[in-house]
């Protein structure tokens, strides 16, 4: 600034370049993540609200909004560590195994904070998790997909394993054991 006058932003002078990248980056990433998965248990899917996010992990709303413009955004960056573990195959060297471990696998990520945070909100019937929810279905049910290839009616087999394991706790005192998880297996692939 020289004198009264203001000088031109330019590219050198501007404040914000818009998204980050870096060691600080990384951070605001990583709180707004656990401040989300904090809020959403505080005040469920549907009670969550940006600025609540915003708050809890100690940044501005525009920090959000500039990288995750809704709260599906927002859930979407916390459940992405779970669609990345469906991205490599168990290769136990048989179907049944490769399908119980799927199982397994799908057990274990629905019970972590992120899981549960996906697993209730699609719970809340909010309309605007469609795209995520297609997203989460065709992710997860990729490896089962690739593990039944070639078997009679692979994609619903895939479908009731993946949800059987999904709703478990629906309709039992929680979620499935190894042993249900392996007898689940093998009723699947008596069809």
């Amino acid at each position: 600034m020289k004198g009264n006058t203001l000088m031109p932003l330019d590219e050198t002078t501007r404040r914000t370049r818009g998204l980050q990248r870096g060691p600080r980056s990384v951070q605001v990433v990583e709180s707004v993540r656990a401040a989300t998965l904090s809020e959403m248990a505080r005040a469920g899917y549907a009670g969550m609200t940006i600025d609540g996010v915003a708050k809890a992990a100690g940044v501005n709303r525009t920090t959000i909004y500039r990288r995750w413009p809704s709260k599906a955004a927002l859930l979407a960056a916390v459940v992405e560590p779970l669609l990345e573990t469906y991205e490599s195959d168990p290769a136990t060297g048989s179907v049944r195994g490769d399908l119980l471990a799927l199982l397994l696998m799908v057990r274990d990520n629905a019970a972590r904070p992120e899981g549960r945070a996906m697993i209730e909100a699609v719970r809340s019937g909010a309309g605007e998790l469609g795209d995520l929810l297609t997203t989460v279905t065709v992710r997860a049910l990729a490896p089962f997909r690739r593990a039944l290839a070639g078997l009679p009616d692979a994609d619903v087999v895939a479908h009731l394993a993946f949800y059987g394991v999904v709703m478990w706790d629906q309709t039992h005192d929680g979620p499935p054991t190894d042993d249900d998880c392996a007898h689940l297996a093998d009723i699947l692939l008596r069809s």
